[in-house]
């Protein structure tokens, strides 16, 4: 287990317009705010569609696990969940890491890790938490050649 402790700097709630592509705006938010170390403490909305990765077997490495081909809903969808933690890359950029619940008109539920693509609906609205005293990264975990989450005490 790795583990860190630190405290929220900031709080921060956003709200997207239709037609807004979710991840690319709250890539660009963290970036014009300096916000590298983070956690989606809630996000609702709605879209227009959605798309998102599920884990699949590594062809050749049994137990290993990547993310498949994408799945694409492109009906209206209801995002009834998201969460996530925003790192930072070596290059000193936010790298987010968001996974999302979804149900559509009848009520079935889908999820995964969500991507670039999925565009607002009516609204989404987010409330992120800046932290201090940890860095928040992903790096190459050597065992299994999968980006892992990597937390650091400042």
């Amino acid at each position: 287990m790795k583990s860190a402790k630190g405290t929220f700097k900031n709080i921060y709630a956003i709200r997207f317009e239709p037609g807004e592509d979710v991840m690319l705006g709250l890539q660009k938010f963290c970036e014009d705010n300096g916000i590298g170390h983070g956690v989606i403490i809630s996000g609702i909305g709605s879209l227009e569609g959605c798309s998102y990765f599920d884990p699949s077997e590594i062809p050749g490495k049994p137990g290993l696990y990547e993310y498949g081909a994408p799945i694409e809903l492109p009906c209206p969808i209801e995002l009834i969940s998201l969460g996530g933690i925003i790192c930072t890359t070596e290059d000193g950029k936010p790298s987010l890491h968001i996974h999302a619940d979804f149900a559509d008109e009848h009520g079935r539920g889908f999820g995964g890790h969500f991507k670039e693509g999925n565009r607002v609906l009516t609204t989404v609205e987010l409330v992120i938490g800046e932290l201090d005293g940890i860095f928040m990264s992903r790096a190459i975990d050597p065992e299994r050649g999968v980006p892992v989450f990597t937390p650091k005490q400042l």
